[in-house]
C-alpha cells in the first residue's frame, strides 16, 4: 500500500483529495496512523477518517501522522483561501 511518502505540494482541491485518499488507505492497511498535532490551537481537531475525501473540509488542515518506522509526517492545507498546502517528512 502506498502513500508519499516524500514532499507533495498541494495546489489545489484535487490534490488535497489525492492526499487524503492515499493517507486513509494507508491507515487502513495500518501503515500509517495519525498522531495528535504539537499545535493543536492553529488547527481544529480533526481525524482524517472523518474528512470526506472531495470536501467541505474545515478552513484549515494540519494533520501528523507517523508511519511502521516511527517517521512522521505533516499534512496542511489553507481550504478557505485556497492557497494551498503540502505533505512533507517532519
Amino acid at each position: 500500500m502506498a502513500f508519499p511518502r516524500d514532499s507533495r505540494v498541494i495546489r489545489s482541491p484535487g490534490d488535497l483529495a489525492a492526499v487524503l485518499a492515499e493517507a486513509k488507505r494507508a491507515i487502513s492497511a495500518r501503515k500509517l496512523k495519525q498522531i495528535e498535532s504539537p499545535n493543536p490551537v492553529f488547527a481544529p481537531a480533526v481525524h482524517v477518517i472523518d474528512l470526506a475525501e472531495q470536501g467541505p473540509w474545515p478552513d484549515y488542515i494540519e494533520l501528523y501522522f507517523e508511519d511502521q518506522a516511527g517517521k512522521t509526517y505533516k499534512l496542511v492545507a489553507e481550504t478557505y483561501h485556497g492557497v494551498g498546502g503540502g505533505w512533507e517528512p517532519v
